[in-house]
């Protein structure tokens, strides 16, 4: 069975690599919808307070996890004991609905090439697309800081898909996917609290990977590793989600630029202000192209790595 979900994962990256994630069997675009259809209605039920919003929000994300996994993990176990052929072909489709890197890469190109055309206005919607920032009134240089900083969180996602796919195959994909989605659901903050925590959990591994992997890729890149590694030292916990600081601190260092400010709330509600990295030369359209570069190479080099270990178990033990 190891070496058969080892084959579903292995069909979904290459299907997502090579011809994209269509948008009618995406996960990332049918749970999203799901999410931001429920959360809402959860929220309004609960009280409009912090306490209450955080209850309501934790019965959320236990009932979207509940709603979505439990189905995944009754088919694919059912399929696998009675189906095998067909478990595969299920457990590739699902793989291949949760990554979405075809998708990802495609946004950073379009944002390089509009903001190299200086059609700022489409580069604008394409990097609010990519890095989930509003980025209407931002000129060229902060387009090209948030399209950087979208490309770095895209690698993390990557990276905690590959990583649950990897451990759990397709049942592993839908729960981040789950997950991800009830996070980034668009209602108040209090409530996606609990939803928050529990995706931070999950990438927590993952993003330190990625950011050790875009790092070794880098080497092999003959990059500026040594400014890299600089800031991953120094900034990898400024920003609101400390598992992407690692990719971004590594991106900010190799490219010699600093990312988009973010102003968070302490623990006292004191507001402050976060960023990464130096600015030592200008942002320019070739950082988002060799961002992109950089999020490939990751995502393949995780591919590979994890592929090896759970082949050399799946032999081990068979």
């Amino acid at each position: 069975m190891i070496i058969t979900t080892l084959a579903a994962m292995a069909a979904g990256y290459l299907l997502s690599v090579m011809v994209g994630t269509p948008s009618a069997i995406s996960a990332r675009r049918l749970l999203s919808k799901l999410c931001g259809n429920l959360a809402p209605k959860f929220s309004r039920s609960y009280l409009d307070s912090e306490d209450g919003q955080h209850t309501g929000g934790g019965f959320f994300i236990a009932l979207v996890m509940l709603i979505v996994t439990l189905p995944t993990a009754l088919i694919l176990v059912l399929l696998y004991w009675k189906l095998p052929i067909a478990a595969l072909v299920v457990d590739a489709l699902i793989c291949w609905s949760c990554l979405d890197i075809r998708e990802s890469s495609r946004l950073s190109q379009a944002a390089a090439r509009c903001v190299r055309s200086g059609n700022l206005t489409k580069a604008s919607k394409v990097a609010t697309a990519l890095g989930k920032v509003d980025c209407s009134e931002l000129g060229s240089e902060d387009i090209i800081r948030a399209s950087v900083q979208g490309t770095a969180d895209s690698t993390v996602d990557s990276a905690s898909l590959l990583f649950y796919m990897a451990l759990l195959s397709g049942f592993g994909g839908i729960l981040y996917r789950a997950v991800d989605a009830a996070a980034s659901a668009n209602v108040g903050e209090a409530f996606l609290t609990p939803s928050k925590k529990v995706r931070e959990f999950l990438c927590f591994l993952p993003g330190k990977i990625a950011a050790g992997i875009m790092l070794v890729d880098a080497l092999f890149l003959r990059m500026n590793v040594h400014s890299a590694e600089r800031v991953l030292f120094t900034d990898r916990k400024k920003c609101a989600r400390r598992s992407v600081g690692g990719c971004r601190a590594v991106l900010a260092g190799l490219l010699g630029i600093s990312l988009l400010p973010e102003v968070v709330l302490t623990e006292s509600h004191n507001r402050r202000t976060l960023r990464i990295g130096e600015q030592v030369t200008p942002p320019d359209s070739q950082d988002i192209s060799i961002a992109n570069q950089l999020m490939l190479g990751t995502a393949f080099i995780m591919m590979a790595l994890f592929f090896m270990i759970k082949l050399t178990v799946g032999i081990y033990f068979r």
